[in-house]
């Protein structure tokens, strides 16, 4: 566990937390142990207004920020006064909205969205966030994207993804958490997604932990959240995704739908884990040291972290690039079968009395309910 402060104990005022992720710190997990009613603070109550997260209030800030068609701006508003004030009325002394998709909200956008909306329903404010080292991130983000059916994801390698988010300087972080800190002071906490690191090894105690202030707590168990797909049914599930022809949000729901069936099923026997090899490992250290040493030394004391992480990652690369096509990983018999099943499901996916995105949804949100949700990531 890092020496890092707490949250100071509220002492009797009412708080509001806001988790802002990032993407693949194990948001889902946090979320799952929340709204299944899992953590039990001592002597404090508390509130969590989602059945699994609150991501949709991301496309609400950027809504409210920017909307300017077809009464964008004034349905953000409602939506997002609707929330503020399910916490002002909530009289727990913790309430928590979790939502990773906050990555993507400006700063300041969100800044000004807290002020407007949210600033009087709560005696405190806090926001918490998490950082994955830049090589997990990498991988992670590579198998999330191909999930979910991501177009561009779905033509690249793992190279060209990460030369690709290279351009754009997505996994540069320093700024953006920067600007978190500038807009939030001592309000805003940020930790490092470092196994070893968290507080008894897991994400979730680890949240609960910093986020409430060092309160004692307890976690009942609950079913797994966002174990890693193998290398073997990440390419089964890029088969599907390039086979469909359906909107974004349906592509998304199929991934998750797909890791909620793999998450319930034995292992298979052939189970290869996705790896950076050499040349890509040593291209990210040299992309991202820079930004590690900066971040180490803007939040986590100094300590190395991030740019430890960075070597381990050149350490444990393996030699030669791992095969990121179908083709490459699957037999000839079994890439036969599952186009013809990708097939049938595109067809079934045309049925327009069916809304698919809201039926694959509802079956997620009833197996969280019932404490049986697990998926792979």
């Amino acid at each position: 566990m890092t020496e890092m402060p707490l949250f100071v104990n509220s002492q009797g005022k009412k708080v509001l937390i806001f988790h802002i992720g990032d993407h693949k710190t194990g948001s889902t997990a946090i979320q799952l142990a929340l709204a299944q009613n899992r953590i039990t603070l001592q002597g404090k109550s508390l509130f969590y207004p989602a059945q699994i997260a609150n991501n949709i209030i991301a496309n609400h800030c950027i809504a409210y920020a920017e909307g300017d068609k077809l009464g964008q701006r004034q349905k953000a508003a409602r939506s997002l006064r609707q929330l503020a004030n399910q916490v002002r009325q909530s009289d727990a002394d913790f309430i928590v909205i979790s939502a990773e998709e906050l990555e993507g909200v400006p700063p300041k956008i969100f800044a000004e969205v807290v002020e407007v909306f949210f600033a009087d329903t709560a005696d405190e404010i806090r926001i918490i966030g998490y950082v994955r080292p830049h090589a997990p991130r990498i991988i992670s983000s590579y198998a999330e994207r191909t999930k979910i059916g991501a177009t561009r994801v779905l033509e690249s390698s793992l190279d060209e993804f990460s030369r690709d988010a290279k351009k754009r300087g997505e996994f540069i972080y320093l700024p953006r958490f920067l600007a978190w800190r500038e807009l939030f002071g001592q309000n805003f906490l940020l930790r490092p997604m470092i196994p070893s690191l968290l507080f008894n090894k897991s994400i979730v105690e680890d949240f609960v932990d910093y986020a409430f202030g060092g309160l004692k707590f307890a976690v009942d168990g609950g079913a797994a959240a966002n174990e890693s797909f193998c290398l073997e049914d990440l390419m089964r599930l890029k088969v599907l995704q390039q086979n469909l022809n359906v909107p974004r949000v349906l592509r998304l729901r199929l991934g998750w739908e797909i890791a909620r069936l793999i998450g319930h099923m034995p292992p298979p026997v052939t189970q290869t884990k996705l790896q950076l090899h050499k040349s890509l490992a040593k291209e990210i250290f040299k992309t991202y040291l820079q930004d590690a040493k900066a971040m180490d030394q803007a939040f986590f004391g100094g300590k190395p972290l991030l740019e430890n992480e960075l070597n381990n990652a050149v350490e444990k690369a393996i030699d030669a690039p791992q095969p990121t096509e179908p083709k490459d990983v699957l037999s000839e018999s079994e890439l036969r079968s599952l186009t013809l099943m990708s097939g049938m499901i595109g067809g079934l996916l045309d049925a327009p009395e069916v809304n698919w995105p809201s039926f694959l949804y509802s079956k997620r949100i009833a197996e969280v309910q019932a404490g049986k949700y697990s998926q792979v990531n």
